[in-house]
């Protein structure tokens, strides 16, 4: 699948993996950090200051890592905000990425399995938008997910698949 709306485009992002993840120290990072902290790898411009030399560097994983188009689909809906500005904006964008996440992996995993009958909750019309997102999402979500874990268990013989929940 090549669509464009699933790629991450750091260029229009403000650095939001790098401050809503957790690192664990181990062969792909170099340190451990917590979810909800910036990196300390991430410049005033919300910019990886070692991105050449990430792996050389000891952070391989961030190379490993796709929000999926999550990143610029967050900062974009928060106009002239970033988490920087204040306590609750860190809070909100943060939990915004880790929907739009969510919706994005669901997405592509509902678009291979030609499920596109499920779609519409999470391609609302117009696109999301941080109301709509706050207070939908979380339930559309919780009706796709199960049609991604039916295929899933019946290939693996595991219950669910690695989406990480909300």
């Amino acid at each position: 699948m090549d669509d464009a709306s699933f790629r991450g485009d750091c260029g229009r992002c403000v650095g939001l993996c790098c401050v809503a993840l957790a690192f664990d120290r181990g062969p792909l990072f170099a340190i451990d950090k917590p979810a909800g902290q910036a990196c300390p790898n991430l410049g005033p411009d919300c910019r990886c200051t070692i991105h050449a030399q990430r792996a050389a560097q000891g952070f391989a994983g961030c190379a490993l890592y796709d929000c999926f188009g999550a990143g610029q689909l967050t900062t974009g809906l928060f106009s002239r905000l970033d988490w920087r500005d204040s306590d609750a904006a860190r809070r909100q964008m943060l939990r915004a990425f880790a929907l739009l996440r969510d919706i994005q992996q669901l997405r592509i995993g509902l678009r291979r399995l030609g499920r596109l009958d499920l779609l519409s909750p999470l391609e609302p019309e117009g696109g999301w938008t941080l109301a709509s997102l706050l207070l939908d999402a979380p339930s559309a979500l919780a009706a796709a997910r199960p049609h991604l874990a039916k295929p899933a268990a019946a290939a693996t013989g595991r219950a669910h698949i690695g989406l990480s929940g909300t």
